[in-house]
């Protein structure tokens, strides 16, 4: 067959592929922890934040872009077009955690905390102020704030357990980092944090044993340990858009299907591509049979296809 006919043909089998992966992938990752949490409120009508909610949005964006200074810049240009703005002074503070300004962040936060205590978010960045700067008893009731809102989250129990151990309080810390893996069995950095309770504890069976399945787990990438950098530190850590400002999708457009005979032979698979770039989508129908058809329609825009396969080269 010509060149052009398969470059046609496999660019329709990848449309049809492209359209059939979000639904799975999402069942996939949504299967990883029990428990979803609802995004953050930002605490102000709509009509009043529109221009915070769009600085706060671009600096989310420049976050995940590593530019933790411009972010920075964005959410106290949101915070000055409006001051009770409470989600941009939480991501104010993570952008601040991020340059480990932790004295600015940990300001920041605790006014975050104030204005939105039923907000996990905010409790799980003080919790990581707190671990930064070594204020270990702050840091797990931050956390225990975590667990009671989000119960079926793992890691605020990852923490609490990693804050016990620096108390070298081990028996809590064991209880802490098991409750995380009771609840994702796969939380390597939890396995790591057990096996080292264990053996400041003493207890060198159970040290080897939670070593060798954290090594086990992350040989086979079946498990990820927290890092240092921006949003490695759960999804907690992670600077949130506002609802104010996502897109809001338009109602649907009314669809009418009129049938159309066409005598083309049989069929074994169909795609809606716009192969002319015209705006409407053209329609590729082709045959698994042995020297079965393939035929291109365009779309005429008159509720009608036209059989433009000979004219297109295929």
């Amino acid at each position: 067959m010509p060149t052009r006919f398969y470059r046609a043909y496999w660019f329709a089998l990848a449309l049809l592929l492209l359209a059939a992966v979000p639904p799975f992938t999402a069942k996939v990752f949504a299967g990883k922890h029990s428990h979803r949490v609802a995004p953050i409120s930002s605490g102000v009508p709509d009509a009043a934040s529109a221009e915070a909610a769009r600085c706060n949005s671009l600096g989310v964006a420049l976050m995940g872009q590593q530019r933790f200074a411009d972010a920075e810049r964005q959410f106290a240009a949101a915070l000055k077009a409006q001051p009770a703005y409470a989600l941009a002074r939480l991501n104010l503070g993570i952008a601040l955690i991020a340059q480990q300004k932790s004295e600015e962040a940990k300001a920041a936060l605790l006014e975050a905390t104030q204005k939105l205590p039923s907000d996990p978010y905010a409790w799980y960045n003080l919790g990581l102020v707190y671990k930064d700067t070594a204020e270990h008893e702050k840091g797990i009731a931050a956390f225990q704030q975590v667990v009671k809102l989000a119960p079926g989250e793992p890691d605020a129990f990852y923490f609490i357990g990693y804050l016990n151990t620096q108390l070298q309080k081990y028996d809590d810390a064991i209880v802490a980092y098991k409750s995380a893996i009771a609840i994702f069995q796969y939380h390597a950095s939890a396995e790591f944090g057990l096996a080292k309770a264990y053996q400041r504890k003493g207890d060198a069976e159970n040290a080897k044993d939670h070593l060798q399945k954290f090594q086990k787990m992350t040989a086979a990438k079946i498990g990820t340990p927290f890092g240092a950098g921006y949003g490695d530190q759960g999804k907690f850590s992670q600077a949130e858009y506002s609802k104010n400002a996502l897109p809001k999708a338009p109602s649907a457009i009314p669809v009418k299907f009129t049938s159309q005979p066409l005598s083309l032979g049989p069929s074994s698979g169909a795609c809606f591509f716009d192969y002319d770039n015209d705006g409407k989508p053209d329609l590729l129908l082709v045959s698994a049979v042995q020297n079965g058809s393939v035929r291109l329609l365009h779309n005429s825009g008159n509720d009608s296809f036209e059989d433009v396969t000979a004219a297109s080269g295929i």
